[in-house]
């Protein structure tokens, strides 16, 4: 195989278009690049540059060769992003929705950072996991509780959908009852839940079907669009939670809500990665208890 140096300086070269320029970049001399490259070329039995003025431009199959260089070189920084977390022995990573990360868990990090100031969290933001791999995450939040015998799971937070929408547009409808009050503004629509609410099907108002002002396809849009006044969404009360406290949202509590599927919490049974593993994972349990 070639030296892993040779890469470096062919992608350098290619990439800037000049020995010089690779060798200012990689703090050699143009002299050690070119060594570098007549290496690597002696290694792949042609030329991969040829001259253009004071630069260099690829070959034909130097093109195709730096391609295969490019992806062995991201490969490898790749593997040390991953293997990242392992220098510190304060760090967590936590697979969990990106909704929930953004909607209650992001608030609250504060908290924990202010216990525990030398803690760091790698949020991996995957909406569902099925197995906790122990060399890419430490703990799971997910709808679904894993069943497994190296696996610990505890039921973590419930949910529902409620009705919400921008404060002006509450004080409006907070006096219109049930089922008046959505014929009074329009619904914003979650393209994942298109019938907004499960009994809305079985809504059939003398007057005509409520108007549709937006439909989106992420869940914290939907939030968004409440705040500006668009309409009435029906979300995930987790989600709103901060949005709630900090009057940016109104909830309009004469409107019917439905359960959601709620959050367990999981972690392996064996020694975790890290002491800040089970830090962690009780101050997510004792975070979800305060809630309650």
């Amino acid at each position: 195989m070639p030296p892993l140096q040779s890469l470096i300086a062919f992608e350098a070269a290619a990439r800037l278009g000049g020995l010089s320029r690779a060798a200012v970049e990689l703090s050699l001399t143009q002299s050690a690049i070119s060594h570098q490259i007549r290496n690597l070329e002696s290694w792949v039995g042609q030329p991969l540059f040829r001259r253009v003025g004071r630069g260099v431009t690829l070959t034909a199959a130097g093109e195709l060769f730096c391609e295969t260089v490019r992806n062995t070189l991201k490969t490898l920084s790749d593997g040390r992003e991953r293997i990242e977390p392992y220098r510190n022995m304060d760090s967590v990573l936590l697979a969990c929705s990106s909704d929930f990360a953004a909607g209650w868990l992001m608030p609250r990090l504060p908290a924990l950072k202010g216990q525990h100031p030398g803690i760091e969290i790698w949020l991996i933001t995957q909406e569902e996991l099925r197995e906790i791999d122990r060399i890419d995450v430490d703990l799971i939040v997910s709808t679904q509780a894993l069943e497994s015998a190296d696996l610990k799971s505890v039921a973590l937070l419930e949910d529902r959908a409620i009705a919400v929408c921008g404060p002006r547009m509450a004080t409006r409808l907070q006096a219109r009852p049930f089922p008046e009050v959505l014929m009074a503004a329009p619904l914003i629509m979650d393209e994942h839940r298109p019938e907004w609410a499960p009994w809305l099907a079985d809504y059939r108002p003398k007057e005509g079907s409520p108007q549709r002002s937006i439909t989106v396809d992420d869940a914290r849009l939907l939030l968004t669009a409440a705040e500006q006044e668009l309409g009435i969404a029906m979300v995930s009360q987790l989600l709103a939670d901060v949005a709630l406290q900090q009057g940016r949202l109104m909830s309009l509590p004469q409107i019917p809500g439905f359960p959601l599927p709620g959050l367990w919490l999981m972690k392996s049974r064996l020694t975790p990665r890290t002491p800040a593993v089970e830090i962690a994972f009780e101050w997510l349990c004792a975070s979800a208890a305060a809630v309650h």
